[in-house]
């Protein structure tokens, strides 16, 4: 760990100095207990899914503004006194870039950790750059720069190698120390509650369920295929989507994408085309031709079909309305001293062209401060050109 404070950071408190390695149910309960009690506590977590469809949680850590802790998950039977604060309602829980912990913790406890307050949807909110890492965020607030050698351990190993508790801690030491200063920037800005909604969404527990039925958006670049291949794609990813979790195996140890892709547009109705078109192993065709062929069938049945006709490369047309939308988002962007992106992505923007009008750009403070700004003048564009 190399500090480099400067005077102008002089008077920001030091975080807790030791991080105590919980690993024994007595020791959990006894370090959980005061943590009940306070306002807020600062979460990381550190799992694996290289080799899984779900993630394996490993160690998660704690810290406040006098304690850190790294709970070894693995060797605790009875983990129930961290459920019980993950679900604390007084209790606000500080992450930064929440989403895939929030993952991991909702899968390991069926529990969603809030309320909840991500340190880098709220720093862009400030003044700290878009989508900023947590590194980053460190050095930028507090002028310390962290250490980086075991961001490729393999955190379900024991025991762990040397350094990486201290590392592991390090991701909420730090943390309990930046979650103040961004907090009282959104105080001085009064955009408190503009945090507070972005939380809330972020922790819709609807935004963690696995639908198989959409699995085909995860394939890349499905759109090139022809309306014919479409609802085949939708088919088989579907199948793998649900072999994948049937098996905690990743969906590419499965079947990877350019098979997927391959076998929608051949749509092989027997095993021998099935075999000459698929990467499948002899143990896998044996096992899965079936399902594969049934798979295939009923995308054939459904007759030709765009799964999503807005997808893809958008026409001329669409392509200037949806540049007239992101010029008011950058306007409005640049009125608020925030990034167009924290507003909207242009994805989004491309939806409200569509006619789309569910997205977060029309909701909230975000659709007060610019979506309806945003909608008018992409209406107004769209009018004037069919007029």
């Amino acid at each position: 760990m190399q500090s480099k404070r400067e005077s102008s950071a002089s008077m920001i408190p030091e975080p807790p100095a030791h991080a105590t390695t919980i690993d024994t149910g007595a020791a959990l309960a006894a370090f959980v207990a005061p943590l009940m009690t306070g306002d807020w506590v600062a979460i990381d977590t550190e799992f694996l899914r290289e080799r899984t469809y779900y993630p394996k949680l490993c160690l998660v850590q704690l810290a406040n503004a006098e304690v850190s802790g790294v709970i070894d998950v693995l060797a605790i039977a009875d983990l129930s006194p961290l459920i019980e604060l993950l679900a604390a309602p007084g209790v606000v829980k500080v992450f930064h870039s929440a989403e895939q912990d929030l993952e991991v913790l909702k899968h390991t406890f069926d529990v969603m950790p809030t309320p909840l307050f991500d340190t880098q949807l709220a720093g862009a909110l400030v003044g700290l750059d878009d989508q900023m890492g947590y590194a980053r965020m460190i050095e930028a607030l507090l002028d310390v720069k962290l250490a980086k050698g075991h961001t490729r351990t393999d955190w379900s190993k024991r025991p762990l190698p040397d350094g990486a508790i201290d590392y592991a801690a390090d991701d909420v030491r730090y943390l309990a120390v930046a979650y103040p200063i961004i907090q009282a920037r959104l105080v001085e800005s009064d955009r408190e509650h503009w945090a507070a909604e972005d939380a809330t969404r972020l922790a819709d527990p609807a935004r963690f369920a696995v639908d198989a039925d959409t699995a085909w958006r995860r394939v890349k670049g499905w759109f090139h295929l022809p309306a014919e291949a479409q609802p085949v794609l939708a088919e088989l990813a579907a199948w793998r989507e649900t072999v994948a979790m049937a098996s905690d195996r990743p969906r590419r140890w499965i079947l990877s994408d350019a098979s997927l892709l391959t076998l929608a547009e051949q749509a092989p109705t027997d095993d021998i085309a099935l075999a000459d078109a698929t990467e499948l192993s002899d143990k896998m065709l044996a096992r899965h031709t079936e399902a594969l062929l049934a798979a295939i069938a009923r995308g054939r049945d459904a007759g030709p079909m765009l799964l999503d006709p807005n997808a893809g490369p958008p026409d001329g047309p669409t392509r200037r309305a949806i540049k007239h939308g992101m010029s008011t988002l950058a306007a409005v962007a640049e009125e608020a001293d925030l990034s167009p992106s924290v507003l909207a992505s242009r994805a989004e923007v491309a939806r409200l062209v569509a006619g789309h009008r569910d997205g977060r750009l029309l909701a909230g403070w975000r659709g007060a401060l610019a979506g309806q700004r945003v909608l008018a003048a992409v209406e107004a564009h769209q009018n004037a050109r069919n007029s």
